[in-house]
């Protein structure tokens, strides 16, 4: 097998575009991770990804992320009811024009991706991998996190493929299904997965500690928390979790779930903001969002930091079942720009 398991290596990171923005804000005593603004939920916005169709019409949007150095979007499409992990990943322009496409076998389900930028049409995503059974009669799953190089045209599979760098996932308290994504202010990997302490945790890395070091406990993760039960944050077990992204010290988190069919009205969609340096069933806020509501078999799917060239913008996707029989999708995307704290 050719696929490269990461032990440590002394690869670079794509630094952030420069610009005249900051991030920090004033310190606080005993902060693990520096204190940052965060997004207001009820401020201005846009959307500037309506109802298009990506790559493959049939499978639907999961997740996305942003180059914002060379202008491109990344979306994460995955056939419903599947369950081999395969997927396929459409690049767009800033308004969800299809300009390229690359497929990927025995990967993930696609619940959320980062973006390393690189070359023009060519940077790494960051992804869940090594979708399979570990045991007989046991549902197949994503156990690690791997990084790839897009490719327009191109094909990878996970179990045969070169050019996969992979990380296994050596934390004391992880049980499985690792959710990667990355903030491009600072360089953070934020890792959610299932945890052995408990249901749900969420761990923020230097994604060039990663790169040198993997995923363990000697790469000393920023910070570390549990995250909140959907039973604390007072939702129901139908309100999915849908995506997950940060930006400085907090973790954005999007839930909520489909009608039964697409004439139905829309379900409740919710955004979650929390802080990493709190731990627990702690929770800053928690907002009922009505964007898209118009959307036909509105379902919410990925959440992605865009850094821009007015500021930064907390990005939270929608997509939309259009038809049935077969079952066709659509993508959305709207924005939070408005910061405080």
């Amino acid at each position: 097998m050719s696929r490269r398991t990461l032990l440590r290596t002394g690869t670079g990171i794509v630094a952030a575009a420069s610009g005249g923005f900051s991030l920090l804000t004033a310190q606080t005593a005993h902060a693990v991770v520096d204190p940052s603004q965060h997004f207001v939920f009820e401020g201005d916005g846009d959307d500037p990804v309506v109802r298009k169709t990506l790559h493959q019409p049939y499978w639907a949007m999961q997740s996305f992320a942003f180059d914002h150095v060379h202008g491109h979007i990344y979306f994460v499409q995955t056939k419903p009811g599947s369950s081999t992990g395969d997927l396929w990943v459409s690049r767009t322009d800033f308004s969800g024009n299809v300009l390229g496409s690359m497929a990927l076998h025995s990967f993930d389900h696609g619940s959320s991706i980062g973006i390393q930028p690189d070359t023009s049409g060519s940077p790494y995503i960051w992804l869940a991998g090594d979708y399979r059974s570990l045991s007989s009669g046991t549902a197949p799953n994503s156990h690690t996190i791997c990084r790839i190089k897009y490719q327009d045209g191109g094909l990878l599979d996970y179990h045969t493929s070169a050019g996969i760098m992979e990380f296994k996932i050596g934390l004391s308290d992880f049980l499985d299904c690792p959710r990667p994504s990355i903030d491009p202010y600072t360089n953070m990997l934020l890792l959610r997965y299932m945890g052995t302490t408990s249901p749900w945790r969420l761990a923020l890395f230097h994604l060039s500690d990663v790169m040198a070091r993997g995923i363990n406990d000697n790469t000393k993760p920023q910070a570390k928390r549990a995250l909140p039960t959907n039973a604390q944050l007072g939702l129901s077990e139908s309100d999915l979790f849908q995506g997950v992204t940060s930006y400085g010290q907090y973790a954005y988190l999007s839930y909520g779930g489909a009608p039964a069919t697409p004439s139905d009205p829309a379900r409740p969609s919710y955004l979650v903001r929390l802080d990493m340096n709190q731990t627990g069933g702690q929770y800053n806020e928690k907002f009922l969002t009505t964007a898209g509501s118009s959307l036909p078999g509105r379902e919410p799917q990925g959440m992605a930091i865009w850094r821009s060239s007015s500021g930064p913008r907390l990005a939270f996707g929608f997509s939309s079942k259009i038809a049935v029989n077969p079952d066709e999708f659509q993508a959305t995307v709207f924005y939070k720009s408005d910061l405080a704290g």
